[in-house]
């Protein structure tokens, strides 16, 4: 179902009252007597009680996140990232979303997400064998990805690289690029909780990839989906064989329908594949409180 079906939710928790105390002390701390317990002090007192509610109410509703690592450098103005957070804020499920950019990256600042998607970026992976300066700046991500265990991640394009080269995967390129406005059609071996359908349009724009006959990858993850592009061998979409990470080489987070170029696609496909990239995004969102409510359980 389109994401323009769905109603937003826009409840709050309603705030609890705070109940008045008498002058019984009942939290057995020492009270002022002859009336020097003023109404200031009082009412200070309170106030004080109700920030420090609302601070762990606060630490409470901030488990429940979705974690958006930016891996765009800072001011870049790509307008992917934002379609992401308004996917993630649209969702009915109930989760708040929280962006970290790849620069602050720290294991602590994720720790309580329920999940967590990798977003693209204009940087390649395949720039970390003779740039160590640029990777040293993604070493906490691999390290991150490589140990982590129980949360639900979701990995776009260069995130998929990220999580192959993590994993010990190469990282290639190919000669020329494939830009933006492209739509390709691809087929999955079989349908899981991210991908319901056999065939699919989508998105790509990229340049590095995952080769399909890569040791690595064999070793640690299933392969939902390849295709051949200019004779490349391309991993599409990856499933981990024994943890929740997903990756997918495509661009979930797809172009408004109007951005696509009207003499090379027709509107129709356009907005399926629009469509279908939100629906995939809505499937991890959900698999990520799935997940965390099984592990409770």
């Amino acid at each position: 179902m389109s994401k323009n079906n769905k109603n937003k939710d826009n409840s709050c928790k309603n705030e609890e009252n705070i109940n008045s105390e008498t002058n019984s002390n009942k939290s057995g701390e020492n009270l002022p007597i002859n009336g020097d317990y003023t109404n200031e002090t009082w009412e200070k007192k309170e106030e004080e009680k109700e920030n420090g509610s609302q601070m762990q109410d606060s630490r409470k509703e901030e488990t429940d996140y979705i974690c958006l690592v930016n891996n765009y450098p800072l001011g870049s103005g790509i307008d992917r990232v934002s379609r992401i957070e308004k996917l993630i804020t649209e969702s009915i499920a109930d989760v708040t979303l929280k962006n970290v950019h790849y620069s602050q990256f720290h294991k602590e600042y994720i720790e309580n997400a329920i999940g967590i998607i990798l977003t693209g970026s204009v940087f390649n992976v395949s720039s970390f064998y003779y740039d160590e300066g640029l990777r040293g700046q993604f070493k906490p991500q691999f390290d991150f990805l490589l140990n982590v265990k129980d949360i639900p991640i979701l990995g776009i394009c260069f995130g998929l690289h990220l999580i192959a080269y993590s994993y010990g995967a190469q990282i290639c390129r190919m000669r020329n690029p494939n830009w933006g406005e492209n739509i390709i059609k691809i087929q999955l071996v079989e349908s899981d909780d991210l991908i319901d359908d056999k065939e699919i349009p989508v998105n790509i724009f990229h340049r590095d990839f995952v080769p399909i006959n890569d040791l690595k990858v064999r070793e640690n993850f299933e392969i939902i989906s390849q295709t051949t592009i200019d004779r490349y061998k391309i991993v599409e979409y990856m499933r981990h064989k024994n943890k929740p990470i997903y990756a997918v080489q495509f661009h979930p987070e797809t172009h408004e329908k109007d951005c696509f170029k009207t003499t090379k696609f027709d509107r129709e496909l356009a907005n399926k594949t629009r469509l279908v990239g939100e629906k995939i995004i809505d499937h991890f969102i959900w698999h990520c409180v799935y997940y965390k409510n099984k592990l409770k359980n």
